[in-house]
Order: structure tokens, then C-alpha cells, then sequence
């Protein structure tokens, strides 16, 4: 079947180019135009769109507040930004609205794989078995406004450890909840942080980002139901993970951004865990017993126990909050990734293989099959002569995070 795309740009030569650059892709793209957000909000009234494509720069009404209002009316929509912008910031600012961030200028065959790519991910979110195991957690949780703020203030140019500092000063079950996680054996720092400036100091603007998010995940759940696992041991293995993935990346030489996004996914990636065993507890000790009995991955057991894995519901509820494509799709393919669309070494790779080299190292789950790499998939995207060296470098990497 077609997707539906609604391209939307002021400039009507862009539009033109855009049309012309899908015109071999009939056969997969009904394309759609509209030269501002107002007209392109009022075909959706009419017509259901897979996707929305939007320029940041607009007048009127802008990319961000466009894909804002089509997250409220239209949330099934997938989102992608266009801009010249490339920087950092100016993606973080996108967060909350876009799935995807696609820099200006880009070539035909870039346009067409995140096409694919979002629309992939759309599909696999829209699983009737990942969506009905999510009907049966109940509540979820919400976006954290604490992130919201920090990303404002990152986008305001005047932004400084001190005034992000101040930011999380303001919030003292954050605060507490981010010290102690500094604080822990799995950060390894030297000395120990007594403030959330000190913490930005030795972690970045950037990592503390992500501990945010993290941070407001794990204070969701009440440890008192959490009997199923130690969740200390879950938090470090988290922490351990995104630095993994962040450093295969950094050796590999890509770009900061998606470095960075594969240490949110990773930090991010088993968030589903604490989801099921918070809701369903009998259900997810029952896949821990199965896991165990028959010597098999986790996922596995889950999914004969709840029909979806910790995987999907945790990429669901990064894919409500509307975080970008590439963390969502490394969530939801960390143990899977040979079933996603993407054949480049991204954050999806980095997360997939660090999760399993960090149970490797920390021997976190004795009791039951680890989940293995996937080689195959590694050697369809042309890099499984690169596991060894990061295999080798993994310890150097997690010895060496407290000193960034």
C-alpha cells in the first residue's frame, strides 16, 4: 500500500523540486502539497497523511508550530523537519515535534530512505500486539517538563552550566534523583558530586540531557512493585550501555549528534522493563522464570508470555513523546536489529552491540541466555569486521566515562 506524504514549504520552486525528486517512487509515495502550515493543517482535516514533511522557516506559522499542532490533531502522523540549520541545538529545539531531522541540502536517495525509515518505524509501532500490550500497562508516563526547560534554555543563546544548573536546582526530587545517579559505582567518578552544577560539569550539558529523561523514567515506578529485578543493577546497566554506544560511534567517526542520540537510546533502551514489571509483576516474573528455565533471551520469554517485548513498549512511549526517529528505532531494534529498515552504522548499531557487550563484561544476568549480536546484520551493513576493536575497547570505554 502507498503512503501518503504532505510535503509543506513556502517556496514554491522547493516544492516542485520536491515532487520531482520522488517522481520514480509512484509506486510507494502519493505526494501531496501545501505552501504553508495553515493550508497544509486543513488538507489533514480532509485527508489522512502517513507522513508530513515541513521547512523549518516559514512565515506565519513556522515548521516547529506546524508539526506541534499535527502531533495534537494527528498524532498516527509521522514528522519530519527541514532546515539548513545543522547544529545540535537547533535539533534538540525540533525534539518535542519532529521524529526526524533532515538537513538542507540532501540528495534523493536521503529523502527517500528517511522517508522509508519513519514510515518503518511508524508500522512497527502501530503493531497491534505492541499496542495492545500497551492498553494493558494503563498509564503511562508523561513527558517530563523538566527537559522541555532545559532544551528552552539551550535554544535561548545565552545558555551556561550555570543557568542549566539553575534549571534543575529548581526541580528537588530531580535534583536528589540526578545526584544519586552521578553519585553511583556506574558513572565512576573520582570524587563525589554534591550539586547539579558539579554533575553538568563532569557530564555535559548533554549527558545530563539524558539523564533527565532517564532519570524521570526510573522515578515513575515505585520500587516497591519492582520485586522482578534489582533496579540499581538495571539503572547501571543503562548508564553503562549509552556509554558504550556513544563511544563506538565516537571511534567510528560520526558526527555528534548521532553520538549522542545513541547514548540517549541507550540510557533509554530497557526502559520497558521497569514498564511491564511495574504493571503486569506476575506476568513479567513468569518471563523471568521462562527465561531461565529454558535458557533463553529475555525478549523471547516475553514475548510468549505478553505477546511484545520491553523493547516495543518502551519505543512506544519514546515514539508518543516524539523523540527523534533514530532513538526510538535503536530502542525498538536493540535486540532485533536485522528487522529494521536501516542498513548504516548509526545509533541502532551502537546500542545493539553495546548492550550486549555490556552484559559481557558485567555478567548481569547469570541465570539466563544473553542475547547475542546479531553478525548477519552487522556483516549486510559492512561493519562486522569492526566488532573485535570495539569488543577490545569496551572496558577502556566504560573505565575511562567518569573522565569526559
Amino acid at each position: 500500500m502507498k503512503k501518503r506524504i504532505l510535503f509543506v514549504e513556502d517556496e514554491p520552486l522547493l516544492l516542485e523540486l520536491y515532487v520531482m525528486m520522488l517522481e520514480g517512487e509512484h509506486d510507494r509515495w502519493d505526494i501531496t502539497t501545501a505552501s504553508n502550515g495553515r493550508q497544509a493543517l486543513q488538507l489533514m482535516e480532509h485527508s489522512a497523511f502517513d507522513v508530513v514533511v515541513s521547512d523549518l522557516n516559514m512565515p506565519e506559522m513556522n515548521g516547529i508550530e506546524l508539526l506541534t499542532a499535527v502531533r495534537t490533531r494527528h498524532p498516527g502522523t509521522s514528522r519530519i523537519i527541514l532546515s539548513g540549520l545543522q547544529d545540535q541545538q537547533e535539533v534538540a529545539r525540533c525534539l518535542g515535534a519532529t521524529h526526524q531531522f533532515l538537513a538542507k541540502p540532501f540528495e534523493v536517495r536521503t529523502l527517500t530512505a528517511t522517508l522509508a525509515r519513519v514510515s518503518g518505524l511508524d508500522t512497527y509501532l502501530n503493531d497491534k500486539r505492541v499496542q495492545a500490550l500497551i492498553g494493558r500497562i494503563g498509564t503511562l508516563p508523561s513527558f517530563p517538563s523538566l527537559y522541555i526547560k532545559i532544551i528552552e534554555e539551550l535554544d535561548s543563546g545565552s545558555s551556561s552550566v550555570e543557568s542549566i544548573a539553575a534549571i534543575v536546582a529548581k526541580d528537588p526530587g530531580m535534583t536528589a534523583k540526578m545526584l544519586q545517579i552521578v553519585n553511583s559505582a556506574a558513572v565512576g567518578l573520582a570524587r563525589k558530586v554534591g550539586s547539579p552544577f558539579e554533575a553538568i560539569q563532569f557530564l555535559g550539558v548533554s549527558t545530563v540531557r539524558s539523564l533527565v529523561l532517564s532519570a524521570h523514567i526510573f522515578s515513575c515506578f515505585d520500587r516497591s512493585r519492582l520485586k522482578s529485578f534489582s533496579i540499581d543493577q538495571l539503572w547501571a546497566h543503562s548508564f553503562r550501555t549509552g556509554t558504550l554506544a556513544r563511544r563506538i560511534l565516537q571511534l567510528e567517526q560520526k558526527d555528534s549528534a548521532e553520538a549522542e542520540e545513541a547514548y540517549t537510546a541507550g540510557m533509554l533502551h530497557d526502559a520497558g522493563k521497569l514498564m511491564l514489571a511495574h504493571s503486569m509483576p506476575d506476568q513479567f516474573r513468569k518471563a523471568l522464570a521462562l527465561a531461565g528455565e529454558r535458557q533463553i533471551p529475555l525478549h523471547d520469554a516475553e514475548l510468549e508470555v505478553f505477546g511484545a517485548t520491553h523493547a516495543g513498549a518502551a519505543a512506544y512511549l519514546l515514539g508518543l513523546w516524539g523523540l527523534p526517529a533514530p532513538i526510538v528505532e535503536a530502542v525498538a531494534f536493540h535486540h532485533t536489529p536485522g528487522l529494521s529498515d536501516l542498513r548504516t552504522c548509526g545509533p541502532l548499531t551502537a546500542v545493539h552491540v553495546a548492550n550486549v557487550l555490556e552484559q559481557e563484561l558485567s555478567r548481569s544476568a547469570p541465570d539466563r541466555k544473553l542475547s547475542p549480536i546479531d553478525e548477519n546484520y552487522l556483516a549486510a551493513i559492512g561493519i562486522q569486521d569492526r566488532l573485535e576493536l570495539w569488543r577490545a575497547q569496551a572496558p577502556k570505554f566504560l573505565n575511562d566515562q567518569g573522565d569526559e
